[in-house]
């Protein structure tokens, strides 16, 4: 008979399917993430965070919940720029730690343009290329980061939140 506590620590083993489905559940929120900032949504962005999630850029103090991550982009969003931002995720990896959390990285490269003049790109070079670290964590509306990091490099003339 398998002692108690070695029963439970097993059943906490994801098998090889679920890691797949957790690693896919977390790639996903990352590609809606991409899309909310896409369309600049507030609520989108917002809805890839758990409740009590901390977000943080280039070593920022962190924006602490999914309130305050609502409030942060609603500010962003209210701004009018000439430009909007198209969001590019790539080098997505997911470690799974156990069934409830996975450990993640990505690049999300950003392109700058003027919707009015789409055919009329300046430059196909990136305005921004950001390094993303995540935790992502079994919520009971699904699978939510509830920690993101950004270390970002932008063009020497690109001002992210600015232009």
């Amino acid at each position: 008979m398998i002692p108690l506590v070695l029963a439970w620590m097993l059943a906490a083993v994801p098998s090889p399917l679920d890691r797949l489905l957790i690693k896919d559940a977390c790639a996903d929120q990352l590609l809606l993430y991409a899309a909310g900032l896409d369309a600049t949504d507030p609520a989108a962005i917002a809805g890839v965070f758990a409740e009590r999630a901390t977000w943080s850029a280039d070593g920022g103090k962190p924006i602490e919940g999914k309130a305050a991550l609502r409030t942060l982009w609603n500010g962003i969003a209210a701004r009018k720029r000439a430009t909007v931002g198209i969001h590019a995720v790539s080098s997505i990896r997911f470690a799974v730690r156990d069934g409830d959390a996975a450990d993640g990285t990505a690049i999300i490269t950003q392109h700058r343009y003027d919707p009015a003049q789409a055919r009329a790109v300046p430059t196909l070079a990136p305005t921004m290329v950001n390094r993303v670290a995540v935790r992502c964590v079994r919520t009971p509306e699904g699978w939510r980061f509830d920690r993101m990091e950004l270390r970002s490099a932008s063009a020497a003339d690109y001002t992210h939140g600015k232009d």
